[in-house]
């Protein structure tokens, strides 16, 4: 304050301006750190404007609310800006410095603002991402290994997780996940759903008696992901007859989180897969064939969400990845049978 004060006096009493730069430095970092950068935006627009009213105009302002900030901006830096006359405004000295001051003040402002701008076309930056095994090593897996080609300045660091609770507890920043329901505490956006489908491989259906209703299915072999009761609880719901509803609870014979690791096991003939309908899209499951079709599989987790920390400005890698991941998802998704 002491410099900002001590300049605008010696101006303002018509001394000669001939204070060190050092002064002039030191004035330029007290008006930025005890003035409000509005003021000063008002001022300079009162300036180029070339009156009170024209500025109000261009700010959306009244004219009262503008004579109102100059006054508060005069008794701010201890010294008349303008000298006012029933035609035109006329800078006094005082107000030539500031008005130079604040003009480099707001260009600075705008350069930074650009420079953060320019953040998000460089994308630079470390992103901790989560995902789901199955859905990883099927089709995810290979979008990240894309993603990272386009984006060198970009490191990922990729974890295979089908249970994230806990973002921070996890450190991660990302997250795809098919929860029962989204954490309260996470920005959950849901990108598509995942049907479940029931699979076998043709040499095992050949091997047994045709499977043409869901009762048909007893006494097979289920390969399916583990449940906290060790049993799989369905309901396989007709397409065209919806009160045609089969409610099926089943031992499965084998249990995984990983359905790759399942699909290999189903193409091998253990027995009949319940698996998303993604699975088939991988060159060495093409084989398999749906069981019972004219079904829909319910009671299974079925819709894959992106999840982050809630943060309004995420950064311009991290956002730039979720909507990568979402785009590339969605549209896979629309080829699943």
């Amino acid at each position: 304050m002491r410099y900002l004060h001590s300049a605008f006096a010696r101006i303002s009493t018509g001394r000669e301006f001939d204070y060190s730069l050092y002064e002039w430095r030191q004035s330029t970092k007290a008006l930025a750190a005890i003035m409000d950068l509005n003021l000063i935006g008002v001022f300079v627009e009162i300036v180029e404007s070339h009156s009170l009213s024209a500025a109000a105009r261009k700010l959306g302002m009244t004219r009262a609310n503008i004579s109102q900030r100059l006054k508060l901006l005069e008794r701010e830096t201890g010294a008349q800006l303008l000298r006012r006359s029933t035609r035109n405004l006329e800078l006094t000295q005082a107000g030539h410095t500031l008005y130079d001051c604040g003009q480099r003040m707001l260009d600075d402002l705008s350069t930074a603002r650009a420079s953060i701008d320019s953040l998000g076309l460089t994308l630079t930056g470390r992103i901790r991402i989560s995902v789901p095994t199955g859905c990883g090593r099927m089709f995810i897996g290979a979008m990240l290994i894309e993603f990272a080609r386009a984006h060198p300045r970009i490191t990922l660091h990729v974890t295979f997780n089908n249970r994230i609770d806990d973002l921070i507890a996890a450190e991660v920043d990302v997250a795809l996940s098919v929860p029962p329901s989204p954490p309260l505490d996470c920005v959950a956006r849901n990108i598509c759903r995942i049907d479940w489908h029931l699979y076998a491989s043709s040499a095992y259906l050949e091997a047994h008696d045709p499977i043409n209703a869901p009762s048909d299915l007893d006494g097979h072999a289920l390969l399916a992901t583990p449940h906290p009761d060790r049993r799989i609880t369905m309901t396989l719901v007709h397409r065209q007859r919806e009160e045609d509803a089969y409610p099926i609870t089943q031992r499965p014979a084998l249990q995984s989180t990983d359905y790759p690791f399942l699909a290999e096991a189903v193409c091998d003939g253990l027995g009949i897969g319940l698996l998303p309908a993604y699975i088939s899209q991988a060159p060495a499951n093409r084989g398999l064939v749906r069981v019972l079709p004219q079904y829909r599989v319910t009671g299974m987790q079925d819709v894959l969400y992106i999840l982050t920390l809630p943060n309004r400005y995420p950064s311009p890698a991290t956002q730039a990845l979720i909507d990568y991941l979402r785009l590339k998802i969605t549209a896979l998704a629309q080829t699943w049978a």
